[in-house]
């Protein structure tokens, strides 16, 4: 998937059921070996993973200003939009 940005993104809990593994494989994983490769066995160069995004900024939120937003997709975005324009204001 590809984003182009300045992008929003929100994430609700429960997006997924996580799985959870057994005791026994759990106790199996832990005997299989892991292989370790370097950049030249993959044929990549430091350049070829160097990141391509960076964080600005990262903050905890303030309590008390979340909102759920709720309706059609349609009104959920311009909800959405309208968020981000009183907080251009601000």
């Amino acid at each position: 998937m590809t984003i182009r940005c300045p992008a929003v993104l929100s994430i609700q809990l429960g997006i997924n059921q996580p799985r959870y593994a057994s005791l026994r494989g759990i106790k199996q994983a832990k005997q299989k070996p892991v292989d370790e490769l370097s950049l030249d066995d993959l044929g990549l160069s430091a350049a070829d993973v160097a990141p391509v995004a960076r964080v600005r900024k990262m903050y905890a939120p303030e309590r008390g200003k979340a909102e759920l937003i709720t309706g059609s997709a349609a009104e959920q975005a311009a909800r959405l939009a309208e968020i981000i324009k009183e907080l251009r204001g601000m």
